[in-house]
């Protein structure tokens, strides 16, 4: 089982200038400037996203494809440098495909709408292709909350799995293994397991071309809209059939406050040690191959110092793991 990350904004404080680190610490740059100023060149960077996972005991980095991103623009070398200290450093690499603006319409049931988000996507997996990623992940695209109902939401599902039909086979074209993924409950449209599977069994029966890349901090965010988190909470991945079953995301959520992807470490949200170290059976006994965590953080002390967070974190998480 190899354990990754998405480093999300982990590594954007390092691209600031000597002053912008200052400004950030007075409070004149807000984290959200500073990230618009800088995740273009820490996404671009992909040297350092593997070198860092190396340093911090990692072995896999899924690149993150949130906009803005630089990747249809990085040049054939570029591409090649980034790819070949990846083998060197023995780091499998994944893509997380773009689920904002254009992205979001992967299930948009205004045809021109949707063809544009497939087109940009195929434009993507090539990137990831050229990369040697050995997977993509997709959010199943968001609808306003008014058109999440009724007759709206059968049209969303019926466009999804249209655009599925050409991704996952575009996908395994360029010998990549395609990933559903479950939203957030702020995102309306399947959130849930069950939702997701559907679409699955609908697309790929035997689980041969697509899996679900079950996000279990997605689906706590379940519990700021009326609806009941289990307990214990990680048995909902007893749900999911072994054969969907290959990448999954890790990372918490603590409900009211809205708090997306606290450090695992801290313990701050729904999944406790306890509950992590019961994931991490189940994911064993399902042949799990890769773990990405997907810490966020948006303290200003955390910023400039998320490498003793990482070490920390990843620390805590091969405790877990025995």
């Amino acid at each position: 089982m190899r354990i990754g990350r998405d480093f999300t904004n982990l590594l954007n404080a390092s691209f600031l200038t000597e002053d912008e680190k200052k400004q950030l610490k007075a409070g004149t740059l807000t984290v959200a400037d500073m990230d618009a100023k800088v995740q273009d060149k820490a996404k671009k960077d992909v040297i350092n996203q593997v070198k860092v996972a190396s340093e911090v005991s990692l072995d896999h980095v899924e690149l993150d494809g949130g906009i803005p991103n630089p990747y249809l623009q990085m040049t054939s070398s570029e591409i090649s440098e980034a790819k070949k200290e990846a083998e060197k450093r023995n780091i499998t690499l994944s893509f997380h495909l773009p689920y904002t603006y254009v992205g979001a319409a992967v299930c948009a049931f205004q045809k021109e709408d949707r063809e544009m988000a497939v087109d940009l996507l195929k434009r993507y997996i090539d990137f990831a292709a050229k990369l040697n990623c050995i997977n993509v992940v997709m959010h199943p695209g968001s609808v306003p909350f008014y058109q999440a109902v009724g007759l709206y939401r059968k049209l969303v599902r019926e466009n999804l799995i249209l655009s599925l039909k050409e991704l996952v086979p575009y996908a395994q074209k360029n010998g990549i293994m395609f990933h559903l993924e479950n939203n957030t409950a702020f995102d309306s449209i399947l959130v849930d397991v069950e939702e997701c599977l559907e679409i699955l069994e609908t697309i790929d029966p035997k689980g041969k071309n697509i899996k679900f890349c079950f996000d279990i901090g997605h689906w706590f965010t379940r519990a700021d809209f009326g609806k009941q988190v289990p307990t214990p909470p990680e048995q909902i991945m007893e749900a999911i059939p072994d054969k969907y079953i290959s990448q999954v995301h890790l990372n918490d959520y603590i409900p009211v406050v809205k708090k997306f992807h606290p450090p695992l470490h801290y313990q701050a949200g729904l999944l406790k040690k306890e509950n992590l170290k019961k994931l991490f059976e189940i994911f064993r006994k399902k042949k799990v191959e890769i773990v990405v965590m997907e810490t966020a953080v948006r303290e200003v002390d955390e910023l400039l110092n998320t490498r003793e967070l990482m070490e920390k974190e990843a620390e805590y998480v091969r405790e877990v793991m025995g």
